[in-house]
């Protein structure tokens, strides 16, 4: 019936055409095919960063990718957005405006986590997502990665690499969301290295530890200079600071959220990978496709959802048997062999 509805439209327009042309000639006219009621308009999506990263952290880099990529298969309307670093009050306006003016609304980072909470059940008709945040609200999607398994990994590998037992960690900021990466990089390091000694140190109490790769610098080579050879970062564009003493030193690094072991090729010993981009399309995708998913969600080793990086970058500084000791600790973890602890003990020892 409905098609029937459409040729008589059309018959109809074109005996209009025929009268008021007076009975002559026809004009050619093309008629466009009407929209219907199964099209899909792509969403507006709003992508908000915790402050001013993209380019200079691993982290943001890789929201980055996922949303123009995203952009670039899906057809939608992006908007990138900057957050004000240390200003809740001003990120909480912008991530209001992006709820009035998009379908979707995506944001990431511990920092975050309190704002969308306050501003998500303002607009329920509007979907959220965050990363790396914990939340249960019904319009919010709450990615987060099992960071404690992939830190396990790399922790192993900065054991099985060292050569004078000393290995060292610098995060971005003493908080409970880098605390997992803490956790379980020290259980890893153990797991085939009870003698070995850890120094973990943190850069500041809050975010604005992701913004100092000067003082990341200097706390990696005092580690250095003490006979740390090997070297765990998870401090965002603070990162920058430890590379370069890594390289400045001749020792290694380990990269974080995103493969970096192209950044100084014999130096990064390995990076541990979130799947991040991968996740922002999938989110998106679901949004596209009327599919959205509110709640939390865990990915981990089992769903490829973290890992470590092996490529010609790299490849040369890890042998066959560290490989094979580390997909072994692996196994386990996935079997239930392993639990991967993602809370530290304070005082630490």
């Amino acid at each position: 019936m409905k098609s029937l509805r459409v040729l008589s439209k059309y018959l109809f327009l074109a005996f209009g055409l025929f009268l008021i042309s007076g009975c002559g000639t026809i004009q050619k006219v093309v008629l466009s095919e009407p929209s219907t009621e199964t099209d899909i308009t792509p969403p507006r999506v709003t992508m908000i960063y915790p402050s001013d990263c993209v380019g200079s952290a691993a982290y943001c880099d890789a929201f980055h990718i996922g949303v123009r990529t995203a952009e670039e298969k899906l057809g939608i309307t992006l908007t990138e957005v900057n957050g004000i670093e240390n200003d809740p009050v001003a990120t909480e306006m912008l991530l209001r405006d992006a709820a009035q003016n998009s379908e979707l609304v995506l944001t990431a980072g511990y920092q975050m986590g309190d704002v969308v909470a306050r501003v998500a059940p303002e607009f329920p008709d509007v979907n959220f997502a965050i990363f790396d945040v914990v939340l249960d609200i019904p319009n919010v999607a709450s990615v987060n990665y099992k960071s404690n398994e992939g830190s396990f990994l790399v922790g192993a590998i900065a054991a099985l690499k060292s050569k004078t037992n000393k290995i060292g960690y610098i995060g971005g900021a003493d908080v409970p969301l880098l605390h997992e990466f803490e956790a379980g990089y020290v259980a890893g390091i153990y797991a085939v290295n009870p003698d070995a000694e850890v120094t973990v140190e943190y850069i500041s109490k809050d975010a604005t530890g992701f913004g100092q790769p000067e003082k990341a610098k200097e706390l990696a080579l005092a580690q250095y200079t003490n006979g740390i050879d090997v070297i765990y970062t998870a401090a965002g564009g603070s990162g920058q600071g430890v590379l370069e003493a890594a390289q400045e030193q001749q020792k290694f690094i380990i990269w974080v959220d995103a493969n970096g072991n192209y950044l100084a090729p014999g130096i990064v010993l390995t990076s541990m990978t979130k799947e991040i981009p991968t996740s922002v399309q999938r989110i998106i995708r679901e949004a596209v496709e009327g599919s959205f998913m509110a709640g939390v969600r865990y990915f981990g080793l089992e769903d490829g959802g973290v890992s470590y990086a092996v490529d010609e970058h790299n490849q040369a500084l890890l042998s066959d048997d560290i490989i094979a000791t580390v997909e072994s600790l692996k196994a386990k973890i996935i079997a239930g062999e392993i639990v991967v602890p993602n809370t530290i003990s304070l005082p630490r020892e």
